[in-house]
C-alpha cells in the first residue's frame, strides 16, 4: 500500500489570496455604486481614500475666465461631544486656492476631514458651488466648474457673493489665514468701487 501526500494545491486556500479575492469581487461592486453618486460633470480615480480633487475653471467657451478667479475650499472636521447622549459635530476651516493661468487647479484634501465644500468665484460670473463627502473607493476626484456669465452681477454680488465671502473675514470659526482674509476685503472692495464708481465707501 502506498501512502499518498497531498500536494500544496489541494491544500485550503491561503488568507491572502482570500483577502486578494475578497478585494476583486468587491472592486466591481464599488465602481458600480460610485458611477451611480456622481453626475457626468464629475470623475475620479480608483482608491482607498481621497486625498486629491484636481479640474479646471473655465467659462462656457472651455476658456480660463478673464476675471480674476479664486476657489473657497472648506473643509469639516468632526469632533464627538457628549451632550444629550452624544453627538458628532462638524468644525469647518476654509482657505482660498487659486487656479493657475490656464484655469486649473489641485486641492489637497486633508486626511482628517471627513466633507468638502467649494466655491468657485469670478467677477461678473455666478458663483458655483460643489459638495463632497469623503467615501471609500474614490482616491482622486475630478471636477471641471464650468462659469456662466451674468448680465445681472450688480445683484448677483449684492445678495450672494458678497455675504458668502464676508462671512470668512468676519467670522474667525473658519481659521482662515489673515493674508487670505485681506485678499478677500481688497476683492470685495474693489467690486463695490467699479459697482458704485461715486460711493466714497
Amino acid at each position: 500500500m502506498f501512502y499518498h501526500k497531498p500536494s500544496r494545491n489541494t491544500s485550503l486556500p491561503s488568507a491572502t489570496r482570500i483577502r486578494g479575492r475578497a478585494d476583486f469581487l468587491l472592486l466591481p461592486v464599488a465602481l458600480l455604486l460610485l458611477s451611480s453618486c456622481y453626475p457626468k460633470s464629475v470623475d475620479y480615480e480608483f482608491g482607498w481614500t481621497t486625498e486629491t480633487v484636481i479640474g479646471a475653471v473655465v467659462d462656457q467657451k472651455g476658456n480660463p475666465p478673464d476675471t480674476d478667479t479664486f476657489i473657497v475650499v472648506k473643509e469639516y472636521y468632526g469632533q464627538f461631544v457628549e451632550l444629550n447622549g452624544g453627538s458628532l459635530l462638524y468644525t469647518p476651516k476654509a482657505r482660498l486656492v487659486r487656479p493657475d493661468a490656464n484655469g486649473y487647479f489641485r486641492i489637497i484634501f486633508d486626511l482628517k476631514a471627513s466633507r468638502l465644500e467649494l466655491a468657485f468665484v469670478a467677477s461678473g460670473f455666478e458663483m458655483q458651488r460643489f459638495r463632497f463627502n469623503r467615501q471609500f473607493g474614490v482616491g482622486e476626484l475630478h471636477y471641471d466648474a464650468t462659469l456662466e456669465a451674468t448680465p445681472a452681477w450688480r445683484e448677483h454680488f449684492m445678495l450672494q457673493v458678497g455675504p458668502f465671502l464676508e462671512n470668512f473675514i468676519i467670522e474667525q470659526r473658519y481659521q482662515m489665514p489673515n493674508l487670505q482674509q485681506l485678499y478677500l476685503g481688497d476683492w470685495l472692495a474693489t467690486e463695490r468701487l467699479k459697482l458704485h464708481p461715486n460711493s466714497d465707501s
